[in-house]
């Protein structure tokens, strides 16, 4: 089960898509659903009031679209600010668990300055992020994971089971430095090994036997990001899961991690999972 899902709408198509999926999510879960819309550098109080309205009414418009029961436990909420500090606000003030977005899309020099509203929650929040890159609300039916045998790690395939239980998948760890046969035997081994230990961590005994036979184990030599990227492309998957390591120095200083590059650039879904 999934706790409260958080979703922004900038009323673009980019953003429909974002919703809709959490829509969905809301409907294999069965919980609470807060739609958000963040005006971003007004004008003047009747531009926040005029935008305010039109965003509202677009919203449940759409909403009303949907059958009586999947109305409920749907909120929305309309704000002024800055989108990620807003996002990051709504989601501690909701207890979001999940806070789904569009694909990024820059937007010129803003967007060098501040960064897209995924890469400034990764930097900062508090909660995973669910970034989605087309418009296919169906069920996740073939999910790459990153696996670096890391905590961080194994709170992503926590993440992925919770969010497609049925779907095949493909486990992933990229293999940096010398390509020695040796090497990647090796790897193979401790891939094996860290997974077998994360399911049955994770699951009870009758179902950790049917997710491995779900599960294929890859090594590939190369830099993570790349890596990862080639694989959801290679399989057509529909979701990438990799784990955040909470709020480094780096992430601070700007200079970006294989989770945030995978946000900004989605080969498909990508699901960063915050482990705190």
């Amino acid at each position: 089960m999934i706790g409260t899902i958080l979703t922004a709408t900038d009323l673009s198509p980019r953003a429909g898509a974002a919703v809709q999926r959490a829509l969905a999510l809301k409907r294999e879960h069965a919980c609470a659903l807060v739609i958000a819309h963040i005006i971003d550098r007004p004008t003047s109080s009747l531009d926040v009031e005029r935008r305010s309205r039109t965003a509202f009414k677009t919203i449940d418009g759409q909403l009303q679209e949907l059958p009586p029961e999947e109305r409920e436990d749907i909120a929305i909420k309309v704000t002024t600010g800055t989108p990620q500090w807003e996002l990051g606000r709504l989601a501690h003030m909701h207890r979001s668990e999940l806070v789904v977005l569009g694909r990024h899309e820059p937007r010129g020099g803003h967007d060098l300055l501040v960064g897209s509203t995924a890469e400034g929650l990764a930097r900062d929040g508090n909660c995973s992020l669910l970034v989605v890159a087309d418009n296919r609300p169906a069920a996740y039916r073939k999910a790459v994971l990153g696996i670096d045998m890391s905590i961080y790690a194994r709170f992503a395939v926590s993440m992925v089971l919770r969010l497609a239980p049925q779907a095949e998948l493909v486990c992933v760890h990229a293999l940096q430095g010398a390509a020695t046969e040796a090497a990647g035997q090796a790897a193979q081994a401790a891939l094996s090994e860290f997974m077998a230990d994360t399911l049955g961590k994770l699951l009870p005994p009758d179902q950790q036997q049917a997710t491995a036979s779900r599960m294929e184990l890859v090594v590939r030599t190369g830099e993570p990001h790349s890596v990862l990227s080639g694989i959801a492309r290679e399989r057509q998957a529909d979701l990438l899961g990799v784990g955040m390591r909470g709020r480094p120095a780096s992430l601070r200083a700007g200079l970006g991690s294989t989770a945030q590059r995978l946000l900004n650039e989605p080969p498909c879904d990508v699901l960063a999972a915050n482990a705190w």
